[in-house]
Order: C-alpha cells, then structure tokens, then sequence
C-alpha cells in the first residue's frame, strides 16, 4: 500500500507532522514531497482543485485525499508506536470527530503561520495588496493622531501605557504599510486602548470601534476558514467602506433641525468662522446659509460619487478635500478625525487604481526618501511643529503641517485613480460582504439610538447642532425620542461637592442625564451633591441615599462604558458643541 504525502515544507507544524507519525511501520515506503521545492506536483494539486493551504495531500493506492480527509487517513494509517500516534488516532482516527478536531487544529496552524510571516500558497492580488498598504499607511496616521489628539486636547497626559503602544504600533506600519502582522498588531493595541480609554464621546472613537469590529470579525472569519491572509483585509473593506457611508448618511440625518439650520447656533458657521484668513473674513448671512446648506449638498454628493464607479476618484478626492477643510478649523482639534476619514475613503479605491498610485514615480521617489536622514529630520521638524501648535491651541497650523502628506494623496488619487471597476465584487455576495453588512447595521443602529430614547454619546453626532433631552427634540423630522426613556430626566447640578466632573458641568452650565448622574454618584460613593430635577430640589445626598434607584436604573459598569450621554444644555436654541 505505497503512499505520498504532500505537504508545505514551510510549515514548521506539517514537516514535523510527517516525520512524527510512523508511517513507514503500517505502510512501508512513504514519498514525502515538499510543495515549496516540487511545483510541478502544486499546480498538478490545484488543478485538480485541492486548497494546499488548507492542509496535506494524501495519496494512497492512487486515489488522493485532502484536508481532514488526508488528516484522518494519516490517523487510519499509523502505528500506536508513540505518545504522539496514540494521540493523533484518538483526535482524527474517526471521520466524524476529524470533521470536528481538523478546524480546530487548522486554525491553530493558520494562527502561527500568521505570526511567523510564512505565506501560503494562494496567489496574491496584487491589487488588493496595494489597497492594504495604502489604508494601513493613513490609518497609522489616524493612530498617530489619535494618541497626540488624547494627550494634548483631551488632558490625558501623560499618555498611559496603552497609548505608548498605540504610538510605537502606528509608527511601525507608517513605515511598513505592506505588513500585514504590523496592521494585526495596531488593530490589536488599538482595540486594548479602546477598551482602556472608555468612556469616550468623540466622533472619531465610535468610527474607529466599527472599523476595529470589521476588522475582528473579518480576522475571525479568516482564521476559521484557513483563508490567505489577503481574505482579511478582502472581507474588511467593505465594512470600512460602510462605516464612512454611514457616517455621511447621519451627517446629513443629524443636522436636520432648526437649530443647525440657524446661523446664530449653526456649527457650520461656528467651524467656518475659525478658518485660517482669507477664508474667515468672508462672512454674511448669505456665506452662513451657503455654508450650513452646503455641507448637505457635499456630503450628499459624496455618497453618490462614491457609489458611482466612474465618479469614485472625484469623490474620494472630494472627500479628502472636504474633511481637509474641517481640520483647518481652528474651533477644535479635528485633524485626528479628518485622518481617519482620509483612510476610509482610501478603501474606496480600486484594486488597479492602487496599483497605478503605489507604483506610480510620484510614490516611488518619497519612498526612496524614506531612507534618508534629512527626510526623516523634516518629518520629525513637522510633527515638532504640530504638537507645539496643538499644544497652543493653534489647529489650523499643526493641520497645516500635515498637508505635505495630505495633498501628494489627493494628487495621486486624481492622476491615477479613475477606475471602472463595480463597488461589489462578482461572486458570491455573503461570502466577502457579510462583515461589511454587520459592521455597516450595527453602526447604523448606534446612530439611531438617540432618536429611540437610548445614549446621545458614541451616536457619531457630526456637529450636528442635536438636541432630544429633556422631552424636547429640535429635530425637524424625528418627534421626541422614545420608545426608551433614558433622555427623559436631567438633573441641573448646584454644588458638585468634590467631582471635579460635575464641578465642569456647573461650571459650563450644563445639566446631565440622570442615567449619568446615578453613574457618576456609584463611581464616587463618599461624595455629596446638591442637584434639581424635575422642579425638585435634592440637597447633599450620595450614592447611599438612592441606593435604591441606583440598583433599579444602572447596568453593569462594563456596559456603561459604551451607554453613556452627551452633556445637556437646557437653553434654547441648541448652540453649537462639538
């Protein structure tokens, strides 16, 4: 009964397979063929349809078997001369069990193959793979961003150790953007400082959660499967894809309400007035309707073009343009956010389009540049530059020192990107779109959830002038929300005892979600505070005091830290914050 074993030389775990499980005492001769050295023998394999990254070929008595079919005639086929034998027969000996046992152990191979870089057989598109790299470069920016964004505008400074190593994940790729294991390792560091960093309200920190889901799941789904690695980012896109449509879509939704359609509260006036001069001398009433009108007509636009496969490199310049121009802003510290819209639209960009920008003369003489210590002085002299502007508070300087990097990609996108190629690849839809389809609903339903009564915070509010506490709602299509009540109370803080949180909320004149409050008094067990509710005055009480509410209204802390509130002003008209 000859045999022949075919398997991947490079896999530590199918060599040291082979040569553990005695074969020769139950068989006689066994061929051992490593598929790296003997090509021939692959193509032979893959056309006649066996995944040689999903396993070993067995041939015995002519008829080959491959996957967990190979895996249990191996089992079948060796002696009990050892530890190793007796334990792989009890695993794979029986074909119903080897159906169970093979995926488990497959994935595990996958995992480790993974990290230690070894590639498999498939052939790579190398379209995709100039995708990859272009979104991995930008999204290393946006973490790069993300990490100066929390240690200089949001007082968590000095960063903890989860920033660190946000920081040194982002600047690895930026420099390695063709590595795959450098992007697993940021979305992992990324994914840890999220859940360290929550809660969280920004707009950016909800979209980076849809993208760190997309990208877990598509991981996940891969590593199930024993796909190419090329499946990961393949089934990611999309879902990136999606969060930036949605974003768009509630852009639009949020901002229907009287009060960001009034140029007196309208954020749109508020960034507009902050522009760099020339920009911001121009005013009037008719520039304030043109701009609150026109961020409508460009977002809307945008969604469209970006659809439209003949229009898709105008709309993605559009977009890198539009989100450009908010940073320029000096009202906050934006250019975090416009980073991680710039990388978004990159997924937009098609396979031979990302070939023509990656391969490109433009591209090809910075990367040569990348080498040289006087770029890597100018870079440092930039990020110098912004971090002592942001520090400053002057935000449309350190956005301006971004713009070298900026402006070279719109550039390229408008040379090289026109592309034909549909949005949807042909194919079985589910089997590359289903993590797009979940990331895309579950965000969203996010966004929904202010208008069903649930979180105002996370709810990607795109400056959007919204108000619906209180049992008011300056939306002009949306009654007030509800079926949930959540929104409903709000209590009006008079003396915050030791919160320093709640001494920002009176400071600022802001009332809170009780939700929040009974929250906050958990969290803070010895403080008293003095706060009005519903015309009712409640004077020094503490978490002991509403014990009772407390343990009927809070959920648990973990589910808190992703169902929480912006804060509330109860004057009206709405006015812009952001």
């Amino acid at each position: 009964m000859p045999a022949t074993v075919y398997y991947d030389g490079e896999c530590p775990f199918c060599d040291r397979y082979v040569r553990l499980i005695h074969l020769r005492e139950a068989v006689g001769a066994v061929r051992l063929v490593n598929l790296r050295d003997h090509v021939d023998s692959r193509c032979a394999l893959e056309a006649e349809g066996f995944d040689l990254d999903d396993g070993m070929v067995v041939e015995i008595d002519g008829k080959r078997r491959g996957g967990a079919d190979a895996a249990h005639a191996l089992a079948l086929l060796s002696t009990p001369s050892s530890l190793f034998n007796r334990f792989n027969r009890l695993l794979l000996s029986s074909k119903t069990l080897s159906r169970i046992t093979y995926p488990v152990l497959r994935a595990g191979r996958w995992i480790i193959l993974f990290l230690l870089g070894r590639k498999g057989f498939a052939a790579e598109d190398p379209g995709l793979s100039a995708r990859a790299a272009i979104f991995s470069q930008f999204f290393a920016l946006f973490s790069f961003f993300h990490f100066f964004n929390y240690a200089l505008e949001y007082g968590r400074f000095p960063p903890g150790w989860d920033q660190g190593l946000l920081l040194i994940s982002a600047i690895a790729l930026f420099f390695k953007p063709k590595s795959e294991r450098l992007l697993l390792l940021l979305m992992l560091t990324s994914t840890i400082s999220a859940i360290v960093q929550a809660p969280a309200q920004s707009n950016h920190t909800m979209i980076r959660h849809a993208v760190l889901l997309g990208y877990w799941l598509s991981f996940g789904v891969a590593w199930a499967r024993g796909s190419n690695w090329q499946a990961i980012f393949a089934r990611f896109a999309p879902a990136g894809q999606g969060a930036l449509l949605v974003m768009y879509v509630f852009g639009i939704f949020h901002k229907i309400n009287a009060d960001f359609l009034n140029p007196e509260t309208s954020c749109a006036v508020a960034l507009w007035q902050e522009l760099p001069i020339p920009l911001s001398l121009i005013e009037g009433l008719l520039i304030d309707y043109a701009v609150i009108y026109g961020t409508f007509i460009i977002e809307g636009v945008l969604i469209v073009m970006l659809l439209t496969p003949r229009w898709r490199h105008t709309g993605i310049i559009g977009g890198i343009l539009f989100h450009t121009l908010l940073a320029l802003s000096g009202y906050a510290m934006y250019i975090t956010f416009t980073m991680l819209s710039i990388a978004l639209h990159t997924l937009f960009i098609s396979g031979d389009a990302a070939q023509r920008i990656t391969q490109s003369p433009e591209l090809k003489t910075v990367q040569t540049y990348f080498a040289r210590p006087l770029f890597l002085l100018s870079l440092l002299i930039l990020v110098a530059v912004m971090t002592l502007a942001a520090l400053l508070r002057d935000y449309s300087t350190a956005t301006l020192m971004v713009l070298p990097i900026i402006l070279p990609l719109a550039w390229a996108v408008f040379r090289y990107g026109r592309t034909e190629q549909p949005l949807i690849r042909p194919g079985p839809f589910w089997a590359t779109h289903a993590v797009g389809v979940i990331t895309t609903l579950l965000l969203f339903a996010n966004c929904t959830a202010p208008y069903l009564g649930l979180k105002t915070a996370q709810a990607v509010g795109m400056f959007a002038n919204l108000r619906l506490e209180a049992g008011v709602s300056n939306h002009l299509i949306m009654p007030v929300p509800g079926p949930f009540t959540y929104l409903e109370q709000v209590a009006v803080i008079e003396d915050a005892g030791s919160d320093l949180m709640l001494k920002g909320y009176k400071r600022n004149d802001y009332a809170i979600v009780y939700y929040d409050l009974l929250a906050r008094l958990q969290e803070t067990p010895d403080n008293k505070i003095t706060f009005t509710r519903n015309g009712v005055r409640h004077v020094n009480v503490g978490a002991a005091d509403l014990a009772a509410e407390i343990d009927a209204t809070l959920h648990p802390a973990w589910f808190r830290k992703w169902f929480h509130f912006q804060q509330v002003k109860l004057t009206q008209p709405e006015p812009c914050n952001v």
